[in-house]
Order: structure tokens, then sequence, then C-alpha cells
């Protein structure tokens, strides 16, 4: 890897992050991120992981998160991170793809891509582009997860060390979650116009993909192996796992984010900036 390679690498991926940080669009997601996450946080999921403090004084059996097929939950320390886990594996898929949709079609559309071609590779801005959008999620993960971690520690200061344990099993799980929905935004930005666009296209062939798979299943059982092309398919056994058991599924999402990258990164070759 030259020195130049690296370089432009950094450079790409500093430019993801200053869109998030510092322009306008990137401010007013980040605040209202701000605002949906303290209401979930202070609500939803404070209150929610008092019930389920209060259910793990159940008797085995008779716990009604069992009934509800949410008995996973009792096997966490932490009932706050357990609630947590539980949220992030719908939330942040879900926000991926919307703000996942804009690595380079509009720059592409503008002329802004044809510039950056001069002087570096496709390859670094493809993967460049990548890399700081993964890292923009990485710190809204962490941000999120030390103010769980903060009112953890407030109402019990002697979990401490096993809240910071906890977290980290989510955040290296959450992130590898993350991968297939980022790389798969990042081919569909390779070939539409606009962001709005990647994001519907995802959305429909995300459901369409599913409904076919589950269809031909029924009637050719061989064929249910083929969910594992879907991101995230593995979501529902992956809450089924506490803290570090989950990393026991981290080869689906890598085997995905792997496939999807190298499409992604043919068609950057084959498309005009």
């Amino acid at each position: 890897m030259s020195p130049g390679f690296l370089r432009h690498f950094l450079l790409i991926c500093q430019f993801e992050l200053t869109r998030l940080f510092f322009t306008r669009k990137g401010l007013l997601y980040l605040i209202t991120f701000t605002f949906v996450w303290c209401f979930i946080l202070f609500y939803p999921l404070r209150y929610t992981a008092d019930i389920l403090a209060q259910e793990k004084n159940v008797a085995a059996g008779g716990s009604l998160l069992d009934f509800m097929g949410w008995g996973s939950l009792l096997h966490w320390h932490i009932p706050t991170l357990a609630v947590y886990w539980h949220f992030a594996l719908i939330i942040f898929p879900i926000l991926t793809i919307f703000t996942s949709a804009d690595q380079t079609c509009s720059d592409r559309e503008r002329g802004t891509l044809r510039f950056l071609g001069l002087r570096a590779s496709r390859n670094v801005l493809f993967f460049g582009r990548f890399a700081g959008t993964m890292l923009s999620h990485a710190l809204l993960v962490v941000i999120t997860l030390l103010s769980t971690v903060a009112v953890t520690v407030y109402q019990d200061a002697t979990l401490f060390a096993s809240a910071f344990n906890s977290a980290a099993a989510i955040m290296v799980n959450l992130l590898i979650v993350l991968l297939p929905f980022t790389a798969m935004m990042a081919v569909l930005s390779t070939t539409v116009k606009s962001a709005r666009q990647a994001t519907i296209w995802a959305i429909l062939i995300w459901s369409f993909l599913a409904g076919i798979i589950s269809l031909l299943s029924v009637y050719l059982p061989a064929l249910g192996h083929l969910e594992v092309l879907i991101p995230g398919y593995q979501m529902a056994t992956l809450s089924q796992l506490s803290q570090w058991q989950a990393i026991q599924l981290a080869y689906i999402p890598l085997l995905q984010s792997v496939v999807l990258l190298s499409l992604g990164c043919w068609i950057m070759h084959r498309k005009k900036l």
C-alpha cells in the first residue's frame, strides 16, 4: 500500500466525518438524532429495563418475558444494556439505510467525483467513502452506548466494570451487523442518481428479496438457505444471544459485506464518474 493511497484514503474518511459534524444537513441530523435518542433513553429504554429487573425476580417458567418470547433478556447481567441491544438491532440498521445512501451518487451527478478521480483512484473513493460512513456510525454507536452506561452507573455504581464489558461486546457486534447494510448502500450509490433513489431501491430490494425467498422456501425448503443473502437476516437469532455470544454469527455479515463490496468495486470501475 503506497503512502499516497493511505493519505487519500484518510482524506476521504475525514470528508465523511466533516459532512456529518460540520455541515448544516449533518448537524440537523445529529440534533434530531440526539432528541430522539434522549427520548428513547429516558422513557422506553429506562422503563423497560425497570420491568426487566422486576421480571428477574419471577420464578423460571412464570416470567412474562418468556411468554412473550423475550426471555433472552433475562440472560443479561445489566437490564439497561439488554434492552439497548434489542433496540439497537432495530434502530441502527434502519438509520444506516437512510444515512448511508449518499456515498457517491450525488457527487457523481454534480461532477465532483470526476474531479476527485483525477487525484485518487476509484478504489480509494469507493472504500474511503464506505470506511468514513462506517466511522460515522461507530461514533453514534459509541455515544449512545456511553450515555446508556452513564445512566446504568448512575443507578448502581457497582456495575461500572461489567457495564463497560457488556458495552464493548454490544459495540463490536453492532458494528459488524451494520457492515452489510452500509455495503449495500455503497453498491446502490454507485448505480443510482440520488440518495433518495438509493434508499427506495434498498427498501424494495430488501423486502422483495425476503418475500421471494420466504415464498420459495415454502415449496422448496432447500432454498431457505438463500436467506443468507439478505442483510440482517440473522437478527432474530442475534436478539436471543447475549454479550460476546453474538460474535459466533459474525461470519454472516462479514461474508455479506465482502460480496457486496466486491460487487460495488466492480461497478465503480465500469461506471463513468
